[in-house]
């Protein structure tokens, strides 16, 4: 049976599926036939240090300060998935005198005041450090089952860490997590409104956005952003995506169209007066290749765009910035920073 390259991402990452019959189940990018763009982003530059390493890198994001980051990497180190190929797993690193260190994997053994213990024999995606670097947000995945995310979130009390805990049984978070969908990478905008990504069979298409707000102190029931930012095809968004006054959303979509360089591109998208979202517009040939421009995110300090890049097909990425400065469609564009931390008061 021929292999072949499907992805599912942003919320994911590049998956290897090496039965043609899982394509169904795991919807993703077009096929490694493609060979697109074997060259990264021309105004691209290459993270430094230890960051990147011969395994895959991909979904990236930063404490407040920018000195911790967190990311999802299959390097030495991560733990064994049985009965898959690869071993996705959260990794930490710090930046101390100008350089980025080693990354500690986040796993059983670690010392709970260095960080939590959340990697598993499941596949750990999509970390993000809330503001005041006391909550982690994740997404857990049985193996080689992209459709089967189910949101988490673990918690430092009095400077130690604790065990991770699914959304739904958290008070403070909307319990949205469900047997069917991929519930990953949010963008927690406030304390009452988030957004997120659904995959649910006969409800959304292949990946849309939705949001979840609180009205009077109770999580409402979720609704999808529309046709305008929903494509036929994969539609998500990374962490920090939100403008700061919440009426612009930076994407990744594999959408089709003759704006589309081909693969996974970045593009943005704006409310209207009435604040509805408009069809999004790809952010050009500054970023988009017609290879994968994967879950880029931005700086603490909002200068930065950094992500991951690979050639079509591959599962080999690694992260690369870019100065905002330096994509048109972005230089106005302000940035939400790390998200809030919802269990600010619960210590328990």
């Amino acid at each position: 049976m021929k292999n072949s390259f499907i992805v599912k991402l942003c919320s994911t990452i590049p998956a290897l599926v090496l039965a043609s019959n899982l394509a169904h189940a795991m919807p993703g990018m077009h096929g490694a036939e493609n060979n697109g763009a074997v060259e990264p982003p021309t105004a691209s530059k290459s993270m430094e240090g230890p960051i990147n390493s011969p395994a895959t890198e991909i979904e990236i994001t930063y404490s407040a300060d920018g000195k911790t980051a967190v990311f999802v990497s299959t390097r030495d180190g991560s733990i064994e998935s049985p009965g898959s190929a690869y071993n996705f797993d959260i990794w930490m690193a710090h930046h101390v005198d100008g350089k980025w260190q080693a990354p500690v994997h986040l796993g059983p053994g670690i010392d709970p005041t260095v960080g939590p213990s959340i990697n598993t024999a499941a596949w750990e995606l999509e970390p993000s450090l809330s503001d005041d670097g006391n909550v982690i947000y994740f997404t857990r995945y049985e193996p080689d089952n992209l459709l089967s995310g189910d949101l988490y979130v673990v918690q430092k009390v009095d400077g130690v860490w604790q065990a991770p805990r699914n959304w739904n049984d958290v008070p403070e978070l909307p319990s949205i997590n469900t047997a069917t969908g991929e519930e990953h990478c949010p963008i927690i905008a406030s304390d009452s409104l988030i957004y997120f990504n659904y995959s649910q069979p006969g409800v959304t298409q292949e990946s849309d956005i939705w949001k979840v707000e609180k009205k009077n102190g109770v999580w409402q029931k979720p609704e999808s952003l529309g046709a305008k930012i929903n494509s036929p095809q994969r539609d998500h968004m990374h962490w920090t995506g939100l403008s700061n006054d919440g009426k612009s959303l930076v994407l990744t979509s594999m959408r089709e169209g003759s704006d589309s360089r081909g693969g996974h591109d970045m593009w943005i998208a704006h409310q209207d007066e009435k604040g509805e979202w408009q069809q999004p517009v790809n952010l050009g040939d500054v970023i988009n290749t017609a290879g994968e421009e994967m879950c880029w995110t931005f700086t603490p300090d909002g200068k930065k765009f950094t992500g991951s890049w690979g050639a079509q097909g591959e599962l080999n990425t690694d992260f690369r910035w870019i100065n905002k400065e330096d994509i048109p469609l972005l230089k106005t564009f302000e940035p939400m920073g790390p998200p809030p931390n919802l269990l600010r008061n619960n210590n328990s």
